[in-house]
């Protein structure tokens, strides 16, 4: 029997489609198509994003944790109110040492009563920030 074409073995081709699938799957990854995909097969867009108030809360904490004082009382963060459709209802600036309702609360943290933070009035000993 005269065979000229070539034999390939079915792991052979199992292998190529799935290194195929894999290069493909990169490819959308590194472009910036798998967020479209991600956003298509979770539940609710966004969900796990932080929102302002928390990401504020995290980063005084950290200026406790670190004992950057400066930092801590002169840091300005945008906290945005933000409806249940996700619009914008007002932007208001705030720093980590406010202590009224709607404040940053970072004061009140264990690592920043830890670090003397807490008896500390910023606006005192740093006149140059502005207030809100």
């Amino acid at each position: 029997m005269n065979k000229k074409a070539v034999e390939l073995n079915i792991s052979t081709i199992i292998i190529v489609i799935l290194a195929i699938l894999v290069l493909v799957i990169l490819a959308l990854y590194f472009t910036g198509g798998m967020r479209f995909l991600w956003e298509k097969i979770t539940p609710v867009p966004g969900a796990y994003e932080q929102t302002d108030l928390e990401q504020a809360r995290s980063a005084c904490g950290l200026y406790c944790s670190a004992r950057e004082e400066a930092s801590f009382c002169t840091h300005k963060f945008t906290i945005r109110k933000i409806d249940s459709q996700g619009n914008v209802l007002s932007t208001v600036t705030k720093f980590c040492d406010d202590k009224e309702t709607g404040g940053i609360g970072a004061i009140k943290t264990n690592e920043c009563i830890t670090a003397g933070f807490d008896k500390v009035d910023c606006g005192a000993k740093y006149p140059e920030r502005e207030t809100v």
